[in-house]
């Protein structure tokens, strides 16, 4: 199974973006011209069966700042497009090849809907759960690790790795509101020959996403439908902001026709973050106040409790209830429906 993924990335380009190695840089200062690189990947081997993402084979049609005249107008030729923002410890790599098979399990469930053109948003994660450098730090601490842990201190330097993603996560927001604000000329050609324009962010990445919202709010770019659905799965951001919902789910309600939140209490690697972070993630419950129908309608709300489905998939490990959304068929065919104008709001148990 061979597919192409449109993408663009704020990491660092060393050399003409050809090969995979070349994106392995961390990111420049933000917002400045070429920083950001758009280019297309082709991904060989992906294996849904085996929840395999396959390899990335090549890459073409490097450019600066914007996709080639070609690339934008192969990229909105036919299919709907889905937009997606990686979470943590995802190479350059990882984050085209984790689109390629976003792309073909959409697909899988039937629906012409969720058969999607993909452009994967790659920010700088270093690609690593744990830096081979901090392991003897982390050791050498040992029960006093644990032991500042259940106080709600995080000194251990095994999550040093985690923090150097989130700041880079946070960082990207300028590059990230560039890119959207780019891609809406294409978003525009997609919806006037009938088609639909969806955003589906995991993990981290919706911390990358809660900081580009927060600043095009500020920055005061215009609201309207840059999403028809936008799709957020295991979100590892704060629950609540003083009390309420955080503000950036209402930047991205007022971008989308509609906002569905996937969230799992049975989430391990979010119960980890819990305890780094020292408060609830918003990819365990949904926003504090996910009762409130004055904020979220539930004509253009959901908040989807996966907790109860089973994972019956290969490789199960403790990474496999943070991937739920690409590991259950239920989370994917409601994601299709959904994609599909159909689901209901508000509150949705599967």
């Amino acid at each position: 199974m061979n597919t192409t993924v449109y993408f663009a990335t704020n990491r660092q380009l060393q050399g003409d973006g050809t090969n995979a190695a070349h994106y392995a840089g961390e990111s420049g200062p933000a917002g400045l011209p070429g920083r950001v690189t758009h280019a297309v990947g082709f991904v060989e081997g992906t294996d849904l069966a085996r929840l395999e993402a396959g390899r990335l084979a090549r890459i073409e049609g490097v450019a600066a700042d914007d996709f080639s005249d070609t690339v934008a107008a192969d990229l909105t030729s036919g299919r709907n497009l889905l937009i997606f923002v990686h979470g943590f410890a995802n190479s350059f790599t990882d984050s085209i090849t984790r689109a390629a098979f976003n792309r073909e399990w959409l697909a899988a469930s039937g629906i012409t809907a969720a058969d999607c053109s993909v452009v994967s948003f790659s920010w700088p994660s270093r690609g690593v759960v744990v830096d081979p450098g901090d392991v003897l730090g982390g050791l050498a601490l040992g029960p006093m690790t644990l032991a500042l842990k259940l106080l709600g201190i995080t000194a251990s330097p095994l999550a040093n790795a985690y923090f150097e993603d989130q700041a880079a996560a946070a960082a990207s927001a300028a590059d990230l509101v560039s890119f959207l604000d780019r891609l809406r000329p294409a978003m525009r050609r997609v919806r006037r020959r009938g088609g639909r324009v969806f955003l589906l962010a995991h993990s981290m990445g919706n911390w990358a996403l809660e900081a580009a919202l927060n600043r095009w709010a500020a920055m005061g770019l215009p609201p309207g439908a840059l999403f028809d659905e936008a799709l957020s799965a295991a979100a590892d951001c704060p629950h609540a902001e003083a009390g309420r919902g955080p503000a950036w789910l209402g930047h991205l309600a007022a971008l989308s026709g509609r906002v569905s939140l996937y969230h799992s209490a049975g989430d391990q690697v979010l119960r980890l973050s819990q305890v780094v972070n020292n408060i609830q993630r918003l990819g365990r419950s949904g926003p504090v106040d996910r009762t409130d129908l004055t904020r979220y309608p539930r004509e253009s709300s959901r908040f989807v409790d996966c907790e109860r489905l089973e994972d019956a998939g290969p490789g199960l490990s403790l990474d496999s209830s943070h991937q739920f959304y690409r590991r259950i068929p239920e989370v994917r065919d409601d994601m299709a429906r959904v994609m599909d104008d159909r689901g209901a709001g508000g509150r949705v148990v599967l």
